[in-house]
């Protein structure tokens, strides 16, 4: 079964899932059914909630909720009811010890425990509702969410989705996707080991990450290899951990791997009830992919290996399985279904950090499309995401919106050659036979790091038609930042259940995404009360921009690289613990930067909120993009001092082509803990049909050097 995995893997890795069919046009069936994620607007799920709400006794906005004349009492079916209800029982009791809510994992007191447990009625009545009011019945249920998002998973007829789609209390009915996963001496690579960075300041490497839960959501996990042997760990669990493991008579989790689920539900409902027994019906892993993540992310410290050891990023951290990729007649597939309920399990579960090695875009996503992954970062939890493994336009290519996962909730990684000079790493016979694109001799030293080819780049829409709207815009840049993930061993599974499994070398922004993950726990590990858009500032302000040459980094073409390629640049964790400044962002930031995509949206989405847009430019993250600049724009930021003493900076500004760029106050001395405001002017002076780019740099007498990232557009159109 792993020798065809490994096959399917790298087919999945460098193919679509999509495919051509015959243009055969066949009369609707009004019978037929299909997977949809609804999503309902008249209350915040319990990751975002924050108190108010005792109960639901109905719609009161004196709207008829979707033709109930039609459909029949508006009262809840029984079968509706109890298909939702046994969904949503388990969610229910999860609630009174939820630890998802702001602050990261807090205790709650007996009356907020309370308040959450009356607002998970709340929400399981509102969803009962819905679903009886369109004559949804039980058999049809797939899912509640109520963690990350309020509403439901349902296999639903066309006539029942134009009923939901006119509900007044649902915000958007979207159909379930199918998605596809992306496709060593990284840590000394990344100077994980010098003094002061993120290994020394966490009590050396064998504490790195201890105190952290981070979740995989991917393929599954090899829970026997040595990578995630809980030989050291103690059997208690970390503060407000509260998930579980799902065990079989050939699945178990440890002390180590201390909680694992299996989502499936979505992708039998997607696919008619599609045969599995190719894979396991457990969260253990038959292709690799989410094995290798977790290595990557939190493998145990000095795992002996062939020619060397390997280490995850946090080796002292915990680990989390969320498997929703399912093999199915020679193809492996998840749906955004299982995606959601598992995303929305990990909050629930109180993960620090989810890691998501998988792309499949729908081009109709918009920034509403990744709500689950803003109730997450609201609730504390760091998301890093993969940029996508579709390369540059001009490359594989030749279009814009290359890039996968563009929102930002969360970290979008690129992925980046590193250099091996002074590694050897030669593989004995046998474990040559169980690695994937594997050699007996690492290639020489290069210059490095580089944007890899693959790795999907912006800008996300054409800058000649790039409008304002709910649409992704140029004015968020994207990707966040860039690392390791072109030819990296880390963990893959044994032929057998119960062998330890062995290494395989792989590449792709999946194999970036989770050592990002792991370099945020490391963060988080010592500095608990950063926001999760704290960190993403830390990891961006710092990171570097040359190679080991000392010249610009370099995309696949030999060119300097862009911010649309690398984002801010190259992670650099001896600097993240003290960036000296943070940009940070909360809930009313981010529903106010939606609400400047669409009011009328963003109002359905939070109800009760006071809003008040924004344009994209305005939301306070490190990066600033303009697209269409013409004439004079302002921009505003807002940083914190997380430095341990009053410091002093000052701006050094290097302006985009065709731009002045001024910034009001120019200088100013900070105290810890306090805020401090800027504006930033721009001033087309040259027109440009593309993307310019500079940056905005506070430096301080401390060493501190704050970066930020200018991308603008010049256009007199």
């Amino acid at each position: 079964m792993a020798t065809r995995a490994k096959c399917l893997l790298a087919v999945a890795l460098l193919l679509s899932s999509t495919c051509q069919c015959l243009a055969v046009r066949r009369a609707p069936n009004p019978q037929a059914t299909s997977l949809y994620i609804v999503r309902l607007r008249s209350a915040l799920p319990l990751a975002a909630y924050s108190g108010g709400i005792a109960s639901f006794s109905g719609w009161t906005d004196g709207d008829d909720p979707s033709d109930n004349a039609a459909a029949g009492s508006s009262k809840p079916s029984s079968a509706a009811a109890s298909g939702l209800r046994a969904t949503a029982a388990a969610v229910a009791q999860e609630a009174a010890t939820l630890a998802g809510s702001i602050p990261r994992r807090v205790r709650l007191s007996a009356e907020e425990n309370s308040q959450l447990k009356a607002h998970a009625a709340m929400l399981e009545a509102q969803q009962v509702q819905v679903a009886s009011d369109v004559g949804v019945m039980s058999d049809s249920i797939v899912y509640s969410y109520q963690h990350a998002s309020n509403g439901f998973a349902a296999t639903l007829s066309a006539q029942q989705v134009r009923r939901l789609q006119r509900h007044p209390a649902v915000a958007s009915v979207e159909r379930s996707r199918t998605i596809k996963p992306l496709t060593i001496d990284s840590p000394t690579f990344l100077g994980l080991r010098a003094s002061g960075s993120l290994w020394p300041a966490n009590g050396g490497q064998a504490k790195a990450g201890e105190g952290t839960v981070i979740g995989i959501v991917d393929t599954g996990i090899w829970p026997e290899h040595p990578s995630f042997s809980d030989a050291g760990f103690s059997s208690s669990r970390p503060a407000g951990w509260s998930g579980k493991c799902d065990t079989t008579s050939e699945f178990k989790c440890n002390n180590k791997l201390i909680g694992a689920r299996a989502f499936y539900k979505g992708f039998k409902a997607a696919n008619g009830g599609p045969d599995l027994s190719g894979d396991w019906l457990s969260p253990r892993d038959s292709y690799g992919h989410g094995t290798w993540c977790a290595g990557a992310a939190a493998g145990n410290k000095d795992v002996p290996m062939a020619g060397g050891k390997a280490s995850g990023m946090a080796p002292a951290a915990r680990l989390v399985m969320y498997k929703v990729f399912w093999y199915s007649d020679g193809s492996l597939f998840a749906t955004s279904a299982d995606i959601d309920a598992a995303v929305n399990q990990a909050v629930a579960d109180g993960v620090d950090v989810i890691s998501l090695s998988l792309g499949g875009m729908d081009p109709t996503d918009t920034y509403f499309s990744h709500m689950k992954y803003l109730a997450a970062n609201l609730a504390g939890v760091f998301v890093s995401y993969a940029a996508g493994n579709s390369g540059s336009p001009g490359g594989w290519f030749d279009s814009y919106r290359t890039l996968d996962n563009f929102s930002p909730f969360y970290l979008t990684v690129g992925a980046s050659t590193i250099s091996r000079a002074g590694t050897t790493l030669k593989a004995t016979k046998a474990a040559a036979a169980a690695l994937t694109n594997s050699s007996s001799a690492v290639p020489a030293a290069t210059v490095a790091p580089s944007v890899a080819d693959f790795s999907s780049c912006g800008p996300l829409l054409d800058p000649s038609t790039d409008a304002t709207g709910a649409l992704p815009t140029n004015s968020i840049l994207k990707p966040d930042i860039i690392g390791p993930g072109v030819d990296l061993y880390a963990a893959w599974p044994a032929e057998k259940v119960g062998k330890p499994g062995t290494y395989s070398q792989l590449s792709g922004t999946s194999m970036a995404t989770p050592h990002l993950a792991g370099i945020a726990a490391l963060v988080m590990q010592k500095h608990p009360s950063w926001s999760p858009a704290q960190v993403m500032s830390a990891i961006m302000t710092t990171a570097k921009t040359t190679d080991t040459s000392g010249a610009a980094i370099q995309n696949a073409y030999g060119e300097a690289a862009t911010p649309w390629e690398m984002g801010a640049g190259h992670v650099l964790p001896a600097k993240v613990l003290d960036p000296g400044l943070t940009f940070d962002a909360r809930a009313a930031a981010y529903q106010n930067f939606l609400a400047g995509q669409s009011m009328k949206r963003a109002q359905k989405e939070f109800p009760g909120a006071k809003l008040t847009a924004i344009a994209p430019r305005e939301l306070n993250r490190p990066s600033i993009a303009i697209s269409r600049l013409k004439g004079t724009l302002t921009a505003t930021r807002t940083v914190t001092s997380v430095a341990d003493t009053t410091c002093t900076y000052t701006a050094t500004i290097k302006p985009p082509n065709g731009v002045t760029v001024t910034v009001s106050p120019n200088k100013f001395t900070i105290a810890p803990g306090k805020k401090v405001t800027y504006i930033v002017t721009f001033k087309v002076t040259r027109t440009f049909d593309n993307f310019q780019f500079g940056s905005l740099t506070w430096v301080d007498d401390k060493g501190h050097s704050v970066r930020s990232v200018l991308a603008i557009q010049p256009t007199r159109k």
